[in-house]
């Protein structure tokens, strides 16, 4: 059985799937390049895939495979120069990662669906980008994100907290910060009265806290209007992000009657000064 190969269209849809590669490498490692490099760096790349075409290295699978993983390098070197050893090796594989990943999504779309070049390239890079968004926002989400561990009385809870600049919530006289926490987690560091007397100050049953252990903090919020919440004075309070970790002693923690994430992703808010 023949087959008929046209080297130049082939050529051709090599190049353009490598410009899309090199494109979105480097928008993923924050590394541009001017629109003549990564088209040369295209070419090179598409010529080292003719030659393992045209020479006998495409009869074994693994000469094939290893030339396609020679023209990774070179097209990182064409399109965004050597800065540094490991920025070279990092932006090589990268652009490794993405030519299998696009790869892939082009193969399934025009063998499995057959859809056609002009339709399947563009929308496999659309659709890897979609999937590189989404991955960024919830990277973003959860940048700011601390695992947290309040103490009190000998009690400790470990949760998940928000580091938010928008939280200017402070005892009023002494301007002490205060963090906000959901009222679920802050019971288990409570005694049974001590909870009964702070769902009543949540559900604005008592004006005042008669054990003297809360105090009312007022808050303005846009949404919300304004109000007060019941805080409570805690041991101390360590937080961690990576390696990183700052712990701070005697406390101070509003309690808020509702989940302060919707999603459940931390269950409390902490002041900016924490990490001061």
């Amino acid at each position: 059985m023949y087959y008929e190969f046209y080297l130049d269209v082939y050529f051709l849809e090599d190049l353009v799937m490598n410009c899309l590669v090199l494109s979105i490498a480097g928008q993923v490692q924050k590394v541009r390049a001017s629109l003549w490099r990564i088209v040369l760096a295209g070419v090179l790349g598409a010529l080292i895939s003719c030659a393992a075409v045209v020479l006998p290295i495409h009869r074994s699978a693994v000469l094939t495979a290893l030339c396609g993983l020679l023209s990774c390098p070179v097209m990182a070197l064409a399109a965004f120069g050597r800065k540094g050893r490991c920025a070279f090796i990092q932006m090589s594989v990268s652009v490794a990662c993405f030519a299998l990943f696009l790869g892939a999504i082009w193969q399934i779309l025009r063998v499995e669906f057959s859809v056609p070049f002009a339709a399947s390239v563009p929308g496999g890079y659309f659709l890897a980008r979609l999937l590189w968004d989404a991955w960024r926002r919830m990277q973003s989400r959860t940048k700011y994100i601390y695992e947290v561990t309040l103490a009190r009385g000998g009690r400790k809870i470990r949760l998940k907290g928000l580091l938010d600049s928008g939280n200017r919530l402070v005892q009023p006289g002494t301007l002490r910060p205060v963090h906000i926490a959901d009222f679920e987690e802050m019971q288990k560091l409570l005694s049974e009265e001590e909870t009964r007397e702070l769902a009543g100050l949540l559900q604005l049953k008592a004006e005042q806290a008669a054990s003297g252990k809360f105090t009312l903090i007022p808050f303005q919020s846009i949404g919300n209007g304004e109000g007060v919440l019941p805080a409570i004075l805690l041991d101390g309070i360590c937080i961690k992000h990576g390696e990183s970790a700052w712990s701070t002693k005697g406390v101070l923690v509003a309690v808020s009657k509702t989940a302060v994430s919707s999603r459940g992703e931390y269950q409390m808010i902490l002041h900016p000064h924490i990490l001061e």
